[in-house]
């Protein structure tokens, strides 16, 4: 399986898996466990599972690697409680008032609060048919929050809609950061729930709360929380995050409030109703229209940048997120990236020429190569990259990863030298 399909795979286990756990949620609150006890003993099982999962794919060398670095270690912490523990805690709350697929259709709001933060954090172009894609499932999702009537908002608690919707846009953003800063994710998951444990155990003793009797339900709710939820569901969903495109995954996953209908009506007798499946047709032809997109999820080089009118620069990193060549592996974990743009097959030599020469980025631990030199890139990652990319059969691709400026400055200084008889790179052509 290559690594597009292997993304398309996760996401969905994601979407399922994240469609059941306002459930399991609902199981709890129905009946009766403490939230503050609940998220406890679901971050004690979830911790250790996430460790489970380190010393299984041989991690520990990258995890004892973050815990020398404690502010990095507590940053992706605490992004990772608020893409999931504050909305766990938040949703847990909210389904005392609510319905879980209620819930559960405001915190799959997150596709179109992205909107906010991608061009900025992640530094993506967004066309407008991405934005065309996700206000179908904009449209989707306002019929569901109507209850089926487009005229009249749904009455439930403003204050609990609001609060539910404040915890999702925190979380939102904090979900766009850690697609942004590249980390190992089996490590990732560790530091996340025991980030969580910590605030949780800290919410539970100082809440007074007593450790419940668990009916056998409460039992299998407890288990999924700590396991699939917290664990499996979020380390597909950023394997998935990381490799396709960020609307693309986005707008997949507004699909979501549709799944958990139809799971609340089998597990909760909740009723499925007849507009659910409009929700789901708008989401789905908003993700079919979204295969004709190209522009939509390139880079977006700063305005300040000397390649931002005249090159399509392409972000490829996530090409690279298993890479077995630790010089990548070490340059793009953080804030590096990697960054490509398209040249043509007989401009290959002349470009290593010139980078050999002292063109290179220097100083920023950046490297250069093109998908021509072997070893460098494997079969299936060159795959996806060209798939990435577009490219043709007389186009090959270069290369910088690193500090994602200096790359933009580097391809600049290439297309300067490539750009024969003209005195800056602004007044040449348009493309390698």
């Amino acid at each position: 399986m290559n690594i597009k399909s292997k993304a398309y795979a996760m996401i969905t286990l994601a979407m399922l898996g994240g469609a059941m756990f306002p459930i399991a949620l609902k199981v709890a609150v129905n009946n009766g466990v403490n939230t503050f006890a609940f998220l406890f003993l679901s971050y004690i099982i979830a911790t250790a599972a996430s460790f489970a999962l380190v010393v299984a794919k041989g991690k520990l060398p990258k995890l004892r690697g973050y815990m020398r670095k404690p502010k990095e270690y507590l940053m992706i912490g605490f992004a990772g409680f608020a893409f999931a523990g504050l909305i766990f805690y938040s949703i847990i709350y909210a389904e005392k008032f609510i319905t879980a697929t209620f819930a559960t259709v405001i915190y799959r709001m997150q596709p179109l609060l992205m909107l906010m933060f991608i061009p900025f954090l992640l530094r993506e172009r967004i066309s407008k048919l991405q934005i065309i894609a996700l206000m179908l499932g904009f449209a989707g999702i306002y019929i569901a929050l109507t209850g089926g009537n487009i005229f009249a908002l749904g009455n439930a608690s403003t204050g609990i809609v609001l609060m539910l919707l404040a915890a999702v846009i925190v979380g939102t953003f904090a979900g766009v950061f850690l697609k942004r800063y590249t980390t190992d994710m089996e490590s990732t998951m560790f530091i996340f729930n025991s980030v969580s444990l910590v605030i949780a155990t800290g919410l539970f003793i100082s809440s007074g709360a007593a450790l419940p009797a668990f009916s056998a339900s409460t039992l299998v709710a407890l288990l999924y929380m700590g396991i699939p939820a917290s664990v499996f569901v979020t380390y597909f969903y950023f394997r998935a995050f990381r490799t396709l495109k960020t609307t693309f995954v986005t707008n997949y996953y507004l699909l979501s409030p549709f799944i958990t209908a139809v799971f609340a009506a089998v597990l909760l007798s909740e009723a499925i109703e007849p507009y659910y499946l409009v929700i789901a047709g708008l989401v789905a032809v908003g993700i079919f229209i979204q295969r004709f997109d190209k522009k939509g999820g390139t880079y977006a080089a700063k305005s300040s940048s000397p390649v931002k009118d005249y090159l399509t620069i392409f972000d490829v990193t996530s090409a690279f997120l298993n890479t077995n060549v630790d010089s990548i592996s070490s340059t793009i974990m953080g804030n590096g990236r990697v960054l490509a743009v398209k040249m043509h097959h007989e401009m290959y030599n002349k470009v290593k020429e010139h980078a050999a020469a002292g063109a290179s980025p220097q100083g920023n631990a950046t490297f250069v190569y093109t998908n021509n030199d072997k070893g460098m890139v494997s079969e299936e990652e060159n795959r996806f990259i060209s798939d990435i990319l577009g490219l043709r059969q007389d186009e090959t691709v270069l290369m910088s990863a690193g500090n994602p400026e200096a790359s933009e400055a580097f391809f600049a200084r290439i297309h300067e030298h490539m750009a024969t008889g003209q005195d800056s790179p602004g007044q040449g052509a348009t493309s390698f």
